[in-house]
């Protein structure tokens, strides 16, 4: 158990070091928001279409008709959208498009990124887990793959938290705490939910988390892009976010 969780905790550690490349330039202006906001809707939008869902329908494939498998995918993925409202109009109560103060709308797309990535990262964390309890090397594997997209992720969470805050330590823990939510997910379920975490759950969560996902990209922050600057940077970002995640998941 002491070497899954060393694999795991590192593979969250990845989050922090993201946080640590936005603060090195020591601030951060809106035209760099709206690029950061628009980088953090490519990571997200990359790692659904490209890993998310593509994993989860190539599993339900090996037991199903296609047009079966991919009816269960497009269902899970439409409940995590619902689940992506939920947690928007939770997060804060006012609505990004009749949001007049920047940094109160920034900081709504803040919460909500956190969130989200918090979600994605548990799962992470449980498949780590076991993996590496199953076979270290393949564990390693996998966590140095994780790693590389959870140093994009912390700096999606940064930057905003940067941003209305102004506290440099309180970005680094902002992406600190959802990195570590990868070795917290992955004890939770290998010691008090192990029986009920299986690999059949695990591959319909992420259908969902990609739901709550592209919600959050599509809906939250791209608009909220937009409104800091204009569509040419958080565009700039887009690309280069779903770049960035691209050329991690063919490496690994």
């Amino acid at each position: 158990m002491f070497y899954p969780v060393i694999v795991c905790t590192f593979a969250g550690l990845a989050t922090a070091l993201g946080a640590v490349i936005v603060l090195i330039p020591g601030g951060i202006s809106e035209k760099g928001l709206s690029v950061s906001q628009g980088f953090a809707a490519g990571v997200m939008l990359a790692v659904s279409a490209l890993d998310l869902l593509p994993e989860s329908y190539s599993v339900y494939y090996t037991y199903m008709p296609a047009l079966a498998a991919f009816k269960a995918v497009a269902s899970l993925f439409v409940i995590g959208w619902i689940i992506g409202n939920l947690i928007s109009s939770v997060a804060v109560p006012d609505n990004i498009y009749t949001q007049t103060d920047t940094v109160s709308a920034v900081r709504r797309t803040a919460i909500i990124t956190m969130a989200v990535m918090v979600l994605h990262n548990l799962p992470e964390g449980m498949l780590t887990i076991f993996t590496s309890s199953a076979d270290l090397s393949d564990g390693l594997r996998m966590a140095v793959a994780v790693a590389l997209h959870n140093i994009p992720e912390g700096m999606a969470i940064a930057s905003p938290v940067l941003y209305t805050t102004h506290s440099p330590f309180k970005a680094f823990f902002a992406a600190f705490a959802a990195g570590m939510a990868e070795p917290f997910g992955g004890i939770l379920a290998y010691t008090m939910l192990k029986d009920i975490i299986t690999p059949a759950f695990l591959n319909g969560f992420m259908p969902v988390v990609a739901g709550v996902m592209c919600r959050a990209a599509l809906c939250e922050l791209i608009p909220s892009g937009i409104n800091l600057s204009n569509i040419k940077h958080t565009f700039y970002g887009i690309i280069t976010g779903i770049m960035v995640m691209a050329i991690g998941l063919f490496l690994f």
